[in-house]
């Protein structure tokens, strides 16, 4: 067997690259939370927040709790209320109306971005947390400073593509996206404006960012629109024009948007006269291929989504007392497994909306694999982010391909060994590269010992065996053990599993029958063929004896082997034309170790 490792150390995407334990901790809703430090979500109930829509939470990079918001109160790490923490002017009835961002290089400050609502007016602000004050549990050191008016309540965030600063964006009440710049200086400004796509005709819903950062979606909510999906420069900040997808219905709005972890999907719950989850595919060109993509995966109470760092999308459902999950968002259609009241909380319970979060931080380029049995064409699958410069998929055993945005759908390698190769896809963008590795382990098909060819007697069984160390059987007959015991004829066929490779073998049983026949003539002319009167005998004779008479009872022939026959001669000479008869006797053990003894007679024509 073959093991080939790539010298290379391949510096595969970790975790805390990209800030996942930034999002370890969320607090939402009616007084409840998560904490995804351990291997599955652990309910929250010792926060103090209620949070109708919009709230964020931030934490450091060891995933521990730093503060949580509503928009309007900020929380510190002991669910207190942190030192000028109070009076922000965040809107409860906003959809996004907070969202934290660290500013970069900076062990203590963060920028608490709110949109403030009024009668007529909302205004885009942001306050600075410094964790250095007040014991490290922080202080507000300015607040409520304003940035911009005449904002939708749409607001989200990801990293540059020089994975320091950050983008902030928003929506204006037009068609203008306005990115913020966010570096180590402060807030840079003017914003890059970008005038694209179709102007929201009802400002419900989120605007997000998918975690490869090349992608943005926007609800528009219009008679004709649910939502547009745009190129987005995580380099320069800038917003391209958008594919659209159609209103499902009349007087139906989307709501929560979500992208899954590779950014090739995108999710989206619908209200008003229907409420439904709908997915996509990303790797649409046309806006007709966007909607012919669309997959309903369920009905009911969904409204706000947030993928999280154990790679699900949680599902906000308003005034229940759980949340629902798509289990697999990477996966297309129903096989994403959405699984509705999958978290429970017996105090408290979900509302509106989820925090609003950084999006890169749940950023997790997935290299897949199928077909990994040796003699196969082992398929490689992933999503190639649309703002990557360049690619290239290193198969781990020597050879690789430089990706297109055109071939890198087709990924197809034949391995020449079994063994275990490190396979990588490194991704060029801004100057800078990442790579995603995968260990593909090439097996061979399993063999079954099974006999294709044995034989079962009437009323008799005869047990069939698969062979020993396989992880999977499955019969023709549907049994799935190692053994099969059979009692008729036929062909019975097994497919064996090892390592997820497959194959099938197949056994005939034929019908045995315990013989001990006698021909009615024999030919003694001495060429060859049928010479001898002899038993015809399929079965292990213990005891035998055969003796032939004449018409008149004289005896010809005599003998005690079962191998043994008679020529035909009488006293040396070959006997003329004539019938004669013959007796024997026999004992043999029956297919149960019983002693079976028989005797038999009959007439045989000797034919010169």
């Amino acid at each position: 067997m073959k093991y080939l490792i790539t010298l290379f150390v391949l510096l595969s995407v970790a975790v805390s690259a990209f800030g996942q334990e930034n999002a370890m901790v969320w607090y939402f809703g009616d007084h409840v939370g998560l904490d995804f430090n351990g291997d599955s979500p652990v309910v929250l109930t010792d926060g103090e927040m209620k949070a109708e829509a919009g709230c964020a939470t931030i934490c450091d990079n060891q995933g521990n709790l730093l503060f949580y918001t509503n928009g309007n109160t900020v929380w510190n790490k002991n669910h207190v209320v942190m030192a000028n923490g109070d009076s922000l002017l965040g809107s409860q009835l906003r959809n996004q109306n907070c969202i934290i961002v660290p500013k970069p290089k900076s062990d203590s400050l963060y920028y608490l971005f709110a949109v403030i609502g009024s009668d007529s007016l909302q205004s885009f602000t942001y306050s600075i947390v410094n964790l250095h004050l007040d014991n490290g549990l922080g202080r507000i050191t300015q607040k409520n400073l304003l940035i911009t008016r005449h904002i939708l309540e749409k607001l989200t965030a990801i990293q540059h593509c020089n994975k320091e600063d950050y983008w902030i964006v928003t929506h204006g009440a037009n068609n203008v996206f306005y990115s913020y710049l966010l570096t180590e200086a402060g807030l840079q400004l003017p914003p890059v404006t970008s005038k694209t796509g179709t102007q929201p005709k009802v400002d419900i819903g989120y605007l997000k960012v998918s975690p490869a950062a090349d992608k943005m979606v926007l609800p528009i909510n219009n008679d004709s629109l649910l939502a547009e999906v745009y190129p987005f420069d995580n380099q320069t900040g800038m917003i391209s024009q958008p594919l659209q997808i159609n209103s499902m219905e009349e007087n139906t709005y989307c709501y929560g948007v979500e992208f899954s972890p590779d950014g090739g999907l995108l999710y989206a719950t619908t209200g008003g006269k229907s409420y439904e989850l709908w997915q996509f595919d990303l790797k649409a060109k046309t806006s007709l291929q966007l909607n012919n993509s669309a997959n309903l995966i369920a009905s009911g109470n969904n409204f706000a989504m947030q993928l999280a760092p154990d790679n699900k999308i949680y599902i906000a459902s308003l005034n229940r007392s759980y949340l629902n999950i798509i289990n697999h968002p990477d996966v297309s259609g129903v096989a994403c497994d959405y699984q509705a009241q999958a978290v429970n909380f017996a105090t408290g319970g979900s509302l509106m909306g989820l925090p609003n979060l950084v999006q890169s931080w749940m950023y997790k380029p997935d290299l897949k694999s199928e077909n990994t049995c040796l003699a196969d064409s082992t398929g490689f699958n992933f999503y190639l982010p649309a703002n990557i410069d360049s690619a290239v998929l290193n198969f781990g055993d020597g050879t690789e391909k430089r990706l297109t945005p055109e071939n890198y759908l087709l990924n197809l390698h034949q391995y020449q060994d079994t063994g275990h190769y490190q396979a990588y896809l490194k991704l060029y963008h801004c100057g800078d590269f990442e790579f995603v590795s995968k260990q593909i382990n090439i097996n061979p098909y399993p063999v079954s010992p099974l006999v294709a060819d044995t034989a079962v007697c009437p009323e008799c069984s005869v047990v069939l065996d698969a062979g020993d160390g396989f992880d999977s059987y499955l019969w023709s007959n549907g049994n799935q053990n190692r053994f099969i015991t059979v009692y008729d004829p036929g062909n019975y066929s097994v497919t064996i599993g090892k390592n997820g490779c497959f194959s099938t073998s197949n056994a005939q049983v034929r019908e045995y029958r315990q013989v001990m026949a006698f021909p009615n003539a024999f030919t003694p002319n001495g060429d060859g063929l049928n010479d001898v009167f002899i038993a015809i005998c399929n079965i292990e004779v213990v005891d035998f004896s055969m003796s032939i008479v004449t018409g008149k009872g004289e005896i010809v022939y005599h003998g005690n082997g079962v191998v043994q026959g008679w020529d035909g001669r009488i006293l040396g000479q070959y006997s003329m034309n004539d019938t004669f008869v013959w007796f024997v006797n026999y004992s043999y053990y029956n297919e149960l170790g019983i002693l079976v003894k028989r005797e038999k007679k009959g007439f045989v024509t000797l034919i010169r």
